[in-house]
């Protein structure tokens, strides 16, 4: 059964049209999880698709309790290319909108001179001023559309992500080159892990079907979802809301696991040392420090 075919409409449908030619028929899996209460559903229908360069094409159709609902397109590229994110989501109430385009970055030599442009176009017309929700800046590019809780025209949004996905396509996928240096790949799977990270750390998502369908329920969500390498586990995320350090200044975050390796190091060690991790870690090009890369940084 192919959840896609059915609901193949809005901006799934966009999304399929330019770049279906590229996904495997063959290769796919499908979560869906509905709860009805009191005569409201709070559903969620999944498919996680495949293509060569990457690691996981995300799209999803998702209802809370009858009062709001939406679309969520996520590429997660192979962090063995040179392949940037795509990212949109467009929901709401039909009045209270939640808008985000964005083809965040991978790796800090990224080009976005096709995108500039675009982006220009669509920010004056659609009159989106600066993301404003800390959370999310610290994953996005300089080139995101973002509106929380506010008034968007939906039409003009999802002519803005055709364009943003023609470029997404034409200026990054198809060119995307298998990159040749470690470095380069370690760069590139940091970036893909703290993506996961800040995503399902302060996105109110989990929490919603976690009430919904019980906790089992949403963790086969969550592994679904970030299953693919580089992975982030359900022990990590024991608390989903649980803070992690955070040098705001530098942009560079710590996983718990790695504060707590921290916190093992001598008390004289400690003095000046996270300071210092964290500014080798973005002379190094990256942005959360795991244990690897603490072990990695502290040699």
């Amino acid at each position: 059964m192919d959840h896609l075919a059915l609901k193949m409409k809005g901006p799934l449908k966009m999304f399929m049209e330019r770049f279906g030619e590229f996904v495997r028929e063959d290769d796919y899996q499908q979560f869906f999880s509905n709860r009805r209460q009191n005569g409201r559903d709070t559903y969620l229908s999944s498919d996680f698709r495949r293509a060569d360069k990457l690691s996981s094409v995300i799209l999803e159709e998702y209802g809370v309790r009858n009062k709001l609902g939406g679309n969520v397109i996520f590429v997660i590229p192979d962090p063995a290319y040179d392949v940037p994110f795509y990212m949109f989501q467009l929901g709401g109430n039909g009045k209270q909108i939640i808008a985000l385009l964005d083809i965040p970055p991978t790796h800090p030599d990224m080009d976005y001179g096709p995108l500039i442009p675009v982006w220009e176009k669509y920010r004056e017309a659609l009159g989106i001023g600066e993301a404003k929700i800390e959370w999310v800046m610290t994953t996005a590019s300089r080139y995101l559309l973002h509106c929380q809780y506010g008034e968007v025209d939906t039409e003009l949004f999802n002519e803005a992500a055709a364009a943003y996905l023609d470029v997404w396509i034409e200026h990054y996928y198809k060119p995307a080159r298998k990159l040749e240096s470690q470095t380069d790949i370690d760069i590139v799977t940091n970036a893909i892990y703290k993506y996961k990270h800040v995503l399902h750390a302060n996105d109110p998502a989990y929490g919603i079907f976690e009430k919904s369908w019980g906790k089992p329920v949403a963790d086969a969500f969550h592994f679904v979802e970030c299953q693919e390498h580089p992975s982030l586990p359900l022990s990590h995320e024991t608390d989903p809301y649980a803070l992690v350090w955070h040098n705001k200044d530098l942009n560079v975050m710590w996983t718990l696991a790695a504060q707590e390796r921290f916190e093992k190091e001598p008390g004289a060690a400690q003095d000046g040392l996270r300071s210092a991790m964290e500014k080798r870690a973005r002379e190094s090009n990256f942005g959360m420090i795991t244990p690897e890369i603490y072990d990695r940084l502290r040699g």
